[in-house]
């Protein structure tokens, strides 16, 4: 089955044999295509209404002969019976050999399921899609794209009124699904004024009216903005409505108690001196610097409207802190501002003060301004001084930094944003929000760093690498301890760890109260230490630091719950785990965090919840779900539950192959040789390139039992294969193999002659590799295969420090993101290898080290874990350790 993704992402996808790149390069058939799959309802179309569509300056001879021409190329790079005909001159998509995700979200309207409706609705039709000479395609886009989103929107109230109506009868958790669900529907009808109305009565019904009358103001703000309007009357009356309930709910506090955060601010009304004309500004001031704050990271400011309609009826005159301190803990805030603005010899001069809870100053600002034409500039500094005053504890030493080094409040706010996303293990949308800042602000150096850490976490480390390139042009903006930041993840960035590991270890030592330090330094212990023969586990100390200074520091908490797992600690790891995602359970890691507990407590019917959600994640959470489940919860039986369920939710061939080499490595580990090869079998079928490398690396490995003629039969077949027919991979697991196909195949040619103690074969083979030009991309893995060989000659030969010394010198320091991904890059065989050759040359303190930590960084890595085992055990049985 092929699928066309039409709604907000733009993608086509289906089995290896279909041609979709070549489909998506095209626009103006993937136009064709779309407007055949996705037109509403269902029909075959007239060659001549197409003509007038797609080709209108055409005559009907070129036109028709442009429609044929493309009708061709869909149907050989898609199949010929995805366009059909009926008779001569109408054409439509074949029944059962396309999906489009606009024919599932009407089908999930039409059966009554809006949930999943809105779960298929990304984005608009064709988001941002556009072909020259086409209007009547425009048009009949910009009418499919009204509708559909029309029918989201309604989707998104019906949920938000059942869950409404499920609060009413008494149940108040619904509340927060109603807003949601209303808010998602308001959003998806910017420009209709009764969808602002009726998000306004929901948030009353349930309760929220400060947010209400947050609704009103930007409506407000954005017709006077956008038409030079206000809102109806209708719409202002509900408001002063709202602001009646609100009145008459308490008389000290709005109607909904919330509690008193540090992360919520009132602004009040600021004191005006020197000029009598300047009075608009005593409120202006509250409507101007409450827009600039709200939504500074995790910052929130409380409705303008609201706090002034209070202050008027209470007929607040006193700027006292501890009055104003009082005041806004009514509305839930922890913070409040009170300011003064001075106007003398033509200019104006403003101070602000932010107080605690309590009244007591917590930070300070001022600016000044040459008059009234120079007004939003002073404000915008004021905003910008305040953000950094209310930045508070060591986590935030950062964001009170970039504060300092970035004079664009936008660029400062999208960072904030973007911070506190990164925090809370959403790298994604911190992402999103640290290009915005950068984009701001294009010398922004601290942006820069971030956006690399969450590009890092994203397991984008080409994006993260020429981030961490461009933040580093402007490092002479920061002081010596954040260059030496940037500095270290630069390093690690680029693999040269050991000198990331010295600038962290200067951090530490100078700045112990800095948990990004601790942190990282602690992240690059965990992922680089097994490629040193050092366990992970060495890593704990860092982390527990960072969680000592920050107690809800969600990626330390992470790792600590791994490292915890692999001690031995399972009472703990789970601990931690919960712990984590308590702090943050909206993070892009909770799904397999909720694997990864599942695992530990072996709970079947959670394993199932969890696995049946996961089919429907992202690629990544998937994979760090099977990696934690696999390799550190040590959970082989739910490893496996986990990719049968993938293979049934795969979209194209591709994935199913790799969840069926990860099940090969799954029955290895788990001593099911037999099922083991029955598995690379299916993974052959699917993609014979990978699935014929893994049964060579399979047959290499001196502790399978496959048969002396079995190995022979793959190392025929590997001989006689010719990798330049391996087809380029679009697909992330088997892309990073691209361009070396042909050094792999000397390299486990290589190593099937050593098992088969051919040793001049090997020998030979591993000359062809060393000679063999290596791809830039892949340059370090090309190199590290070659010394792998040779050292496995050497090995065959007898002479194990001589192979010892191949290994030492091929060592790569790869991206860790690489090594989990692939066996060839996380170098398990050659670190096995190695320890062998320790054991050999007597050096068994040494050895134990490789051995202990030879499955504590990929899954690929968990069929060495027995054996790496058994050999401790021998070792320690034997008195030599």
């Amino acid at each position: 089955m092929i699928e066309l993704r039409t709604l907000g992402v733009l993608d086509l996808r289906g089995p290896a044999d279909v041609n979709c790149r070549a489909v998506l390069q095209q626009p103006k058939r993937l136009a064709l295509l779309a407007f055949l799959a996705t037109a509403s309802p269902k029909r075959f179309h007239r060659r001549d209404s197409l003509l007038g569509t797609f080709w209108p300056a055409l005559d009907q001879d070129r036109a028709r002969a442009a429609l044929r021409r493309s009708l061709y190329f869909l149907r050989t790079a898609l199949g010929a019976e995805v366009i059909v005909g009926r008779g001569e001159e109408e054409v439509g998509i074949g029944d059962g050999v396309l999906t489009a995700d606009v024919t599932t979200f009407t089908e999930a309207l039409a059966a009554d399921d809006p949930e999943r409706a809105l779960g298929i609705y990304a984005g608009d039709l064709l988001d941002g899609f556009f072909i020259a000479g086409a209007p009547e395609f425009e048009r009949w886009l910009d009418r499919e794209r009204t509708h559909l989103r029309g029918l989201a929107a309604r989707a998104a109230w019906t949920l938000a009124d059942r869950a409404a109506d499920v609060r009413d009868a008494g149940d108040a958790g619904d509340a927060e699904t109603a807003v949601r669900f209303g808010r998602r529907a308001a959003a998806l009808e910017p420009d209709e004024e009764t969808a602002t109305r009726r998000l306004m009565a929901l948030l009353d019904r349930v309760g929220d009216r400060s947010a209400a009358l947050r609704a009103y103001d930007d409506l407000a703000r954005r017709l006077q903005a956008d038409y030079e309007t206000e809102p109806a009357a209708e719409t202002r009356e509900l408001a002063d409505a709202i602001c009646v309930r609100i009145d008459r709910g308490a008389t000290a506090r709005p109607a909904v108690t919330i509690p008193v955060s540090v992360d919520t601010v009132a602004v009040f009304p600021f004191t005006i001196r020197g000029d009598p004309q300047l009075a608009y500004l005593a409120d202006g001031m509250v409507d101007l610097l409450t827009k600039q704050l709200d939504g500074a990271g995790a910052l929130r400011a409380v409705d303008r409207r609201a706090l002034l309609g209070h202050l008027a009826r209470e007929g607040w005159r006193d700027d006292s802190p501890a009055e104003a301190a009082a005041i806004a803990r009514q509305f839930g805030a922890g913070l409040s501002v009170l300011g003064t603005i001075t106007a003398a010899g033509g200019r104006l001069h403003a101070q602000a003060t932010v107080l605690d809870e309590n009244g007591a100053a917590a930070g300070a600002a001022q600016a000044s301004a040459h008059g009234e034409t120079e007004l939003f500039g002073m404000v915008d500094e004021l905003a910008r001084q305040l953000l950094a005053s209310h930045s508070s504890g060591p986590g935030a030493r950062l964001s009170r930094l970039a504060a300092l080094t970035t004079e664009s409040l936008p660029a400062l706010k999208a960072y904030l944003r973007g911070e506190a996303d990164l925090r809370g293990g959403r790298y994604f949308d911190a992402m999103e929000s640290l290009q915005r800042a950068v984009a701001a602000d294009p010398s922004f150096a601290l942006a820069y760093y971030r956006l690399a850490a969450a590009a890092a976490g994203s397991a984008m480390p080409e994006l993260a690498r020429e981030v961490a390139d461009a933040g580093y042009a402007h490092r002479d903006r920061l002081s010596g301890h954040d260059r030496l930041l940037l500095d270290a993840q630069r390093a690690w960035l680029h693999g040269a760890v050991a000198e990331a590991e010295a600038h962290y270890g200067t951090i530490t030592g100078t700045h112990p109260d800095d948990v990004e330090a601790w942190f990282l330094l602690g992240d690059l212990l965990f992922h680089s230490n097994p490629l040193r023969g050092r366990s992970a586990t060495e890593a704990r100390g860092p982390f527990e630091r960072a969680v000592e200074l920050e107690r809800d520091h969600v990626s330390s908490l992470v790792h600590l719950s791994r490292i915890a797992a692999l001690e031995n600690r399972s009472d703990d790891a789970e601990s931690l785990a919960l712990r984590a995602l308590a702090a943050s359970p909206d993070a892009d890691q909770a799904l397999s965090l909720r694997a990864f507990i599942a695992a530990l407590r072996d709970d079947r019917a959670d394993q199932a919840a969890v696995a049946a959600e996961l089919q429907k994640a992202r690629a990544i959470t998937v994979a760090v779900a099977f990696s934690d489940v696999a390799l550190y919860a040590d959970n082989l039986d739910h490893a496996e539950r986990l990719a049968r369920g993938f293979i049934q939710a795969a979209r194209s061939d591709e994935m199913r192959a790799l969840c069926h080499l990860l099940l090969a490595h799954v029955s290895l580990a788990s001593g099911d040789e037999p099922a083991a090869w029955r598995e690379l079998d299916a993974a052959e079928r699917l993609n014979p390139v990978a699935g014929l490398e893994i049964r060579a690396l399979f047959g290499a490995l001196p502790f399978t039992e496959l048969p002396r003629e079995g190995i022979e039969a793959l190392r025929d077949t590997l001989a006689a294969w010719d990798p330049d027919t391996a087809p380029v991979s679009g697909f992330l697991i088997f892309a990073m193999h691209n361009g070396l196909h042909a050094h792999l195949r000397l390299y486990l040619l290589t190593l099937l002659e050593a098992r088969l103690d051919d040793t001049d074969a090997a020998e030979r083979w591993a000359g062809e590799l060393s000679q063999l030009p290596a791809p830039p991309d892949g340059a370090a893995l090309a190199s590290h295969l070659t010394r792998a060989a040779r050292a496995q000659v050497a090995w065959s030969r007898s002479d194990p420090a001589t192979a010892l010394a191949e290994l030492e010198a091929g060592q790569s320091e790869a991206w860790f993101q690489l090594t989990v991904a692939s066996p060839f890059y996380s170098q398990a065989c050659e670190r096995f290898l190695r320890a062998e050759l320790l054991v050999a040359l007597g050096r068994t303190e040494e050895a134990a080290g490789w051995y202990r930590s030879i499955a504590e960084r990929s899954p690929y890595e968990i069929i060495y874990r027995a054996p790496a085992r058994a050999r401790m055990r021998a070792m320690a049985g034997s008195g030599r350790r």
